[in-house]
């Protein structure tokens, strides 16, 4: 037999198919447990981890679907974790399909996994042991959502998960299981229960999801999703839009509970405080933006519909929106600025900030509390960023008939501005912008409003009788800096200044004898009833220092009377120490010159003539009796009405000078 002579190419291919005879013989051959150690380290270096492989490993190379079989898998922690490890796994195989590697997809024909046991920690710096972060996080770039390969069969079998989130105060353990296909006993085969403690009040989870089987990257996979997490409760209808692609879901969610604030354990979002709530949404994720549409719900007895946009490509995530109430209650957002409880935060480690001014300027007692002391949570605002515009058509103040009101919120690197602020009556508006600072140990406040044109005939209740006792168009503004984290440790350390124009005007002419508490004239038109008097002008200017109100210059000049007042309020305790004095412009027959004062706290005032002048009134009439006949003691109570008409160009004048002029010292200076 001749044996054929061959060329290069043909020594070539003898040499290659000879290669890989070697090495398809070596492969059926090869012990693959000697690979472990190896596998191992390689691992453990690439994850930061210590990976474990404790018992066999199996391979099954040759087929379009290869398999692997790990048994006793361990994944360790990161280097600051001292708890179990990551996961445990007694058993794992997985199945790889070849043919879509080559379209540049990885999907796994089969997954299982046999009583996995996961361990997942988040401490409070926000270290999470499934990261590959082990220092504190930064406002760097946020890791993208998990790309996971598509499973087309998972099974699962006596999963159980353990969770420990320390800044959101979230200790749960659960279970996980997994079925290949619906049967009439599981028509969700995808089943994760939990439940444990959110802000130590109760939490359960429960997450339901489609058959597991004949997966691919193109058909969306569903699950409904329920959280409880005190007394709010979530329920969601929703898919991964590519399976497991986590970057990519679309949420229908209903959301109902007492607080909005208390969504934040949840949400890591620092949401404002809110009557009892219930809302509802449309929440689409693609990648790290989370677009919220078609919100729609109540607020209290307030109604909300809008839009919210989330940006989370950086650890601070950053909402921005449009809002909108058709009808907004007042009452609803007193809840706000802390006008009411809330066990939001309850558990905050850290006390709440103290001023000088508050330390010595306790709260008045809760009944006739009027500035809510409800602490502002500085590490939530410092923990995002927002800008979100507000705005609601009708407005339900009682007897006050606002008609609409816009608000622009920023919240940037901790600093939170509300620029513009603006509220709409039929008559004249009232604007501001507000700025807190809460960068430092203590927030530090700054608030500028002003009042433009507000026509007092609207405020006259809303009886068909009421007639207002003031009539006019009022100026005012107000400028206060402080430091604090609630309205009312802000007032108790304010400083500024308020000033109130009342360029003219009509007054019931009761109110204005009353001032001068003329006996005969005041009290039978009090019986009478509206009839007026002309104010030809009117200021009040206030200064306020360390959290009280001084009366600097209070003036008002009617026809009749010229009512002058003195005094101060402390804004921290909420009590009254003011009096008000008038004096007429022509004889007064029967008058007690006795000025009026006002007195007690701002909800309960304390309304009466002072005593000591009365009664030393009194007095002089008594001795003008005795030395001579009891008709001359009528003369003690006659006034020859010596008070003038005011220049009241020059008085409003000055007064829109230091208005427009004022300015608060800076805080380092007081």
């Amino acid at each position: 037999m001749k044996i054929p002579r061959l060329g290069l190419g043909g020594w070539i291919g003898v040499g290659v198919g000879g290669l890989l005879m070697v090495l398809v013989v070596s492969l059926l051959l090869l012990d693959w447990n000697l690979l472990r150690h190896p596998i191992e380290r390689l691992a453990s270096a690439r994850s930061g981890r210590v990976v474990r492989l404790q018992g066999a490993l199996r391979v099954h190379p040759w087929s379009l679907s290869p398999a692997v079989t790990l048994q006793d898998l361990v994944v360790g922690n990161p280097p600051w974790e001292n708890g179990p490890p990551l996961l445990q796994v007694e058993r794992l195989q997985a199945r790889l399909e070849l043919l879509p590697l080559l379209r540049g997809e990885v999907i796994l024909a089969r997954l299982e996994l046999i009583h996995p046991q996961l361990y997942l920690h988040q401490d409070k710096e926000g270290r999470a042991n499934w990261t590959f972060e082990n220092q504190k996080p930064t406002n760097a770039p946020a890791a993208a959502p998990r790309k996971l390969p598509v499973v087309r069969n998972l099974l699962i079998q006596d999963g159980t998960l353990e969770l420990l989130d320390e800044l959101r105060h979230l200790k749960a353990q659960g279970t996980v299981q997994a079925h290949e296909r619906e049967s009439a006993q599981a028509s969700r085969p995808f089943r994760l229960k939990g439940k444990g403690t959110i802000n130590k009040e109760p939490f359960a989870l429960e997450a339901a999801g489609g058959a597991l089987q004949g997966l691919t990257p193109q058909h969306p996979y569903p699950f409904d999703l329920a959280v409880t997490a005190g007394e709010n409760q979530l329920k969601a209808t929703g898919r991964v839009l590519k399976p497991f692609d986590l970057g990519g879901l679309d949420l229908d969610v209903d959301a109902t509970g007492k607080d909005l604030a208390e969504l934040y354990y949840l949400t890591r979002l620092a949401l404002p405080n809110t009557p009892p709530y219930s809302v509802r949404a449309h929440v689409a994720r693609r990648g790290q933006r989370v677009a919220i549409t078609d919100i729609h719900g109540k607020l209290g007895d307030s109604d909300l519909a809008g839009t919210a946009n989330v940006d989370t490509s950086r650890k601070r995530p950053a909402i921005s929106g449009e809002l909108s109430s058709q009808h907004l209650r007042v009452a609803d957002v007193a809840a706000v600025f802390g006008g009411r409880a809330s066990s939001a935060g309850a558990i905050e480690p850290k006390g709440t900030a103290k001023t000088k001014a508050s330390e010595h300027t306790p709260a008045p007692p809760l009944a006739l509390r009027v500035f809510p002391d409800a602490p502002l949570q500085v590490e939530r605002v410092r923990g995002m960023d927002a800008d979100v515009r507000v705005r609601a058509r009708q407005i339900d103040a009682g007897s006050v008939p606002f008609t609409g009101v816009a608000v622009h919120v920023i919240l940037k690197d901790g600093v939170l501005s509300v620029d513009p602020f603006e509220l709409e009556m039929p008559q004249g508006h009232f604007e501001g912008v507000a700025r807190i600072d809460a960068r430092g140990a203590v927030p530090q406040v700054h608030v500028d409003l002003r009042a433009r044109d507000i026509e007092l005939q609207q405020l006259k209740g809303k009886s068909p009788a009421a007639a207002p006792p003031l009539t006019g168009e009022l100026q005012a503004r107000a400028v206060i800096e402080g430091s604090g984290d609630s309205v009312h440790k802000v007032l108790a350390d304010a400083h500024g200044g308020l000033t109130v124009v009342l360029p003219h005007g009509q007054v019931r002419a009761a109110f204005a004898e009353l001032a001068g508490i003329d006996v005969a004239e005041g009290v039978g038109l009090l019986l009478k009833g509206n009839e007026q008097t002309e104010v030809r002008c009117g200021v009040a200017q206030f200064a306020i220092q360390d959290g009280t109100l001084h009366a600097q210059h209070v003036v008002v000049d009617t026809k009749n009377v010229l009512i002058t007042g003195r005094g101060e309020a402390s804004l921290g305790s909420e009590e009254l120490d003011l009096s008000v004095k008038g004096d007429p412009k022509k004889p007064r027959l029967v008058r007690l010159r006795t000025p009026i004062e006002i007195r007690g706290h701002f909800r309960k005032p304390d309304i009466g003539i002072n005593a000591g002048s009365a009664l030393k009134q009194g007095a002089i009439a008594a001795a003008v009796a005795a030395v001579a006949t009891p008709l001359a003691a009528i003369f003690a109570f006659v006034d020859p009405g010596l008070a003038k008409d005011q220049n009241c160009a020059t008085l409003l004048a000055e007064a829109g000078d230091q208005a427009r002029q004022s300015t608060v010292p800076p805080i380092s200076q007081r």
